[in-house]
């Protein structure tokens, strides 16, 4: 790798190695302009205090993201379509499990490891990416709404980038829908 640089993200704090800043971070799915030179990136980014509201939008938050990850994980191992289509919800399952550890760093606790709720999946792609869709409108309508209420900066800058990440996976869906149709 010639003339390499360390980026960080600063919603996940991952580094990326390259010559050139990543579109996305690689890890949480955040866009470029979260990533910074990791010179730049603030070494207790997540050293706030979250108001009691806040506390309760980052719970909720964790629930969303972990029956998000067991529903990708659990569509990720059916097979078809050449195994694009479950390498992509393999993927997904792999940023939304970023998502919930981000959401933990700023709880400052332990998250969620199981859903409350039982995981439905179905036989057919279609099915499944239709309810990933919704699913994924669910979690960028919140984290817009929680985003409005957010008094902390760092909070609010977190709800802000995955509300934008969560619309890249709609589009993402919008994608997969017209694979499985084929």
């Amino acid at each position: 790798m010639t003339n390499a640089t360390v980026w960080r993200c600063r919603i996940c704090g991952d580094s990326y190695l390259g010559s050139d800043c990543p579109t996305n971070c690689p890890f949480c799915g955040s866009r470029k302009e979260y990533i910074v030179l990791t010179t730049a990136f603030p070494p207790n980014i997540n050293d706030v205090q979250i108001t009691d509201a806040e506390r309760a939008d980052l719970e909720y938050a964790c629930e969303l993201e972990i029956t998000n990850e067991t529903f990708y994980s659990a569509v990720g191992v059916m097979g078809n379509h050449n195994n694009l289509l479950p390498s992509a919800f393999r993927a997904l399952a792999k940023v939304e499990r970023e998502h919930l550890s981000i959401f933990g760093k700023l709880l400052k606790t332990p998250v969620p490891t199981e859903p409350t709720n039982p995981i439905e999946v179905q036989d057919a792609w279609t099915a499944n990416i239709a309810q990933s869709k919704k699913d994924e409108e669910v979690a960028s309508t919140f984290y817009r709404e929680a985003a409005q209420r957010a008094t902390t900066p760092r909070v609010k800058e977190v709800f802000t980038a995955l509300a934008e990440v969560e619309e890249d996976h709609i589009d993402i869906d919008n994608y997969l829908a017209t694979i499985a149709e084929q």
